[in-house]
């Protein structure tokens, strides 16, 4: 706010300047820093609004005091409300520095033995299970017993390793996922979170009223908006998982495991038309295109070969 308002001294803008990465890496890190300088920021605005709209009409309307011996004009006072911007930026500018200071503090106990990982990777825990992060995804896992994860923002698919003992569970900002061994993704906001069940079973629940859980069978959805109720189960379109590098098939044609793996990979796939009509379930291509095609053959009956650029798959 003093650098908006240009209220710094020469010194004060020299340590801004130097400081200015670190702001910046802590913004990235916490978005909620970002509302909290926006915040501020409104707050500077509406004082400023305010002090416009009240003190020049408080200035007329000030009452004068009589006297009984006049003074001349030259050495009487002027009375004139002068505008506090700089001393009322500074000090809420103090506040402001005290309460992202707890704030931090606060966020640094919160994070203690927590790792943070960026998205765009796939991350293999100790029981084998693993967590594929969209790019711009930001994870956390608790060190301490593998079995935990937070989702603070955007899209992960998580293959979990089954272990009645020891549920696992995925809290995001709004809500809780708690799972046994399945295969699912979550999409999370600051104000939404939405679950997909691929295979195995999950509960989804708001973190607000965990009372109000939904449990979820494969090939559904339910998301969490705010404080609300999970919405009631409904089918999922699995084929919206593309960005994951894996076909999810649920009764899908060969016909349609092929174009779809086809658009995946960029490469042309056909199926002989005795066999394009064959529903399969299944998940294909997270160890890559061929090895998606050799599972597929092997449900069919059939084989492989390459077709110019492409493959096909006959009887």
């Amino acid at each position: 706010a003093l650098v908006d308002d240009d209220l710094l001294t020469d010194d004060e803008q020299v340590q801004v300047d130097a400081a200015r990465p670190a702001i910046d890496a802590a913004l990235s890190a916490h978005p909620g820093l970002a509302a909290a300088v926006r915040r501020i920021r409104a707050d500077r605005d509406a004082f400023e609004a305010a002090w416009a709209d009240t003190m020049p009409a408080a200035s007329e309307a000030a009452p004068t005091r009589r006297v009984s011996a006049p003074r001349p004009a030259a050495d009487r006072p002027v009375l004139r409300a002068v505008r506090p911007t700089r001393w009322v930026v500074r000090v809420a500018a103090l506040l402001s520095v005290v309460a992202f200071g707890s704030l931090l503090t606060w966020m640094a106990m919160r994070d203690a033995g927590w790792e943070t990982v960026a998205g765009d990777q796939t991350v293999t825990l100790a029981d084998g299970s693993t967590i594929q992060l969209a790019e711009g995804a930001r994870l956390q896992l608790f060190e301490d017993d593998g079995r935990t994860a937070r989702l603070l923002g955007g899209q992960a698919l998580f293959r979990i390793t089954r272990d009645e003992a020891h549920p696992f569970e995925v809290t995001t900002p709004n809500a809780e996922v708690m799972v046994l061994g399945t295969t699912f993704t979550v999409d999370a906001t600051e104000a939404e979170t939405e679950v997909t069940l691929v295979s195995g079973a999950v509960t989804l629940q708001p973190r607000a009223t965990p009372d109000a859980a939904v449990r979820l069978a494969p090939g559904e959805r339910s998301r969490v908006l705010a404080l609300d109720a999970p919405t009631a189960p409904e089918a999922a379109d699995l084929g919206a998982l593309a960005w994951t590098g894996t076909v999810f098939s649920r009764e899908l044609t060969a016909g349609e495991i092929a174009r779809r793996l086809g658009v995946t990979f960029d490469t042309p796939v056909t199926v002989d038309p005795s066999l394009a009509g064959e529903a399969v379930s299944g998940e294909f291509g997270a160890d890559g295109l061929e090895d998606a095609l050799s599972k597929l053959a092997l449900v069919l009956g059939a084989r492989v070969e390459a077709d110019g650029a492409g493959f096909r798959i006959v009887e």
